[in-house]
């Protein structure tokens, strides 16, 4: 009966985040511009023109795609930019549904529909969703591409090569993606890694063979060096929200957030490649490699955080496993941070300002501690106790 009464719940929880964002937020993304994604459009448009596409007429700041993105943009630009946001949101919209489906797919082995609806209700309650979304982002069809890529690779039956075109396709569209590279090498993955890495080769030939090579040093001059240089504005808002962020608002000293940013990252990495080499796990592997990724790297803006799908979700399978209810509440917690929004920022103070960093890092604690823990440990339970109530009513039966 109490697990009638939590289908049930999950059924109403879905219904309204689905209802809210689909008579508030897509009516407002129609009728908006979608900024990054028309960013892409008017340079895939330019390029079908035969013109410079990182140099565009109405390109409002630079376009970070790399020409090899470009490529997938360019039957949006033969539609208008209205028609070409609408399919682009229905596509990153089927996106959020695929991701959850195939993140419940591969950390519990099933699909139990009641989580089914209560992880998409969650992913549209939370801000980085939204604001994927609304600024056209790219973020979910990636992210189900590097776990589509995942299933390909983990299951009974490997099909290595659609594994690898998966991945390929995720790194074209969005390149700091090749940072999982080193994972799959890690788990020795070569042919998904060789797959991948043709994909990507041709697609670089291919816009060789049909553009000038001028528009990759166009592209690098416009969006990566001011990036590289840590001379890009936009890298000091309240929206980037990773550990070069949470520095940014804390210290006024240039070169000392360039140095501190550059030792995250090399205590970071090296640690994440150390613990997937040794661990077999490859569920809490990818999780903790997601994690790393949004932690180090400079521009983790908001709807980056949307990635985080996938770790939530293998965290919560361990978690029920192990019927800790204070690790339940440190996930709790994490999504909460991760969800939040501050619209008002500049009223409150810096270290408030980085709620998806902080997050972040209570996801990283606990990937850490799973990773670390040779079997997980199950907490004794009472029968009849709250903490037994409460596993038993989370069971994923």
């Amino acid at each position: 009966m109490k697990k009638t009464w939590f289908k049930i719940a999950a059924i109403i929880f879905f219904l309204a985040s689905f209802i809210r964002i689909t008579t508030i937020n897509l009516p407002w993304i129609y009728s908006s511009l979608g900024p990054d994604f028309t960013q892409v459009w008017l340079s895939a448009k330019a390029l079908v023109q035969a013109k410079e596409p990182y140099l565009a007429a109405g390109l409002n700041y630079p376009n970070a795609y790399p020409p090899i993105s470009e490529i997938f943009f360019l039957p949006f630009a033969l539609l208008s930019h209205q028609v070409a946001l609408v399919l682009f949101t229905y596509i990153s919209f089927a996106s959020i549904i695929g991701s959850v489906f195939l993140s419940l797919k591969i950390a519990a082995k099933k699909v139990p529909w009641h989580y089914f609806l209560l992880f998409i209700g969650l992913s549209f309650a939370s801000f980085p969703i939204r604001f994927s979304l609304g600024m056209g982002q790219i973020n979910m069809i990636v992210l189900f591409l590097l776990l589509l890529a995942v299933y390909f690779e983990t299951r009974s039956v490997k099909n290595s090569p659609a594994a690898g075109l998966s991945l390929g396709m995720a790194i074209a569209l969005k390149p700091i993606f090749a940072f999982f590279l080193l994972l799959f090498a890690l788990k020795k993955s070569w042919k998904l890694i060789f797959t991948s890495t043709l994909t990507v080769a041709i697609l670089i030939v291919v816009t060789l063979v049909f553009w000038s090579p001028q528009i990759w040093i166009s592209w690098y001059q416009s969006a990566i060096f001011p990036l590289t240089s840590f001379t890009a504005p936009y890298l000091y808002v309240y929206p980037n929200q990773g550990a070069f962020g949470f520095i940014s608002r804390l210290i006024t000293d240039m070169n000392v957030k360039i140095i501190l940013s550059r030792a995250v990252t090399v205590i970071l990495v090296p640690l994440a490649a150390y613990i997937a080499l040794k661990k077999k796990e490859y569920n809490l592997g990818l999780s903790f490699f997601i994690i790393t990724l949004l932690i180090f790297d400079i521009t983790s803006w908001q709807h980056h955080f949307v990635w985080l799908m996938f770790p939530f979700v293998v965290l919560f399978v361990n978690i029920l496993k192990s019927k800790s209810a204070e690790l339940l509440g440190l996930l709790i917690l994490s999504y909460l941070l991760v969800s939040w929004n501050i619209e008002n920022y500049t009223l409150y103070p810096n270290i408030i300002l980085s709620n998806q960093f902080y997050g972040s890092l209570i996801l990283w604690g606990l990937n850490f501690y799973f990773l670390n823990t040779r079997q997980i440990k199950t907490t004794k339970v009472d029968n009849g106790s709250i903490r037994y109530k409460i596993f038993e009513f989370l069971n994923l039966e």
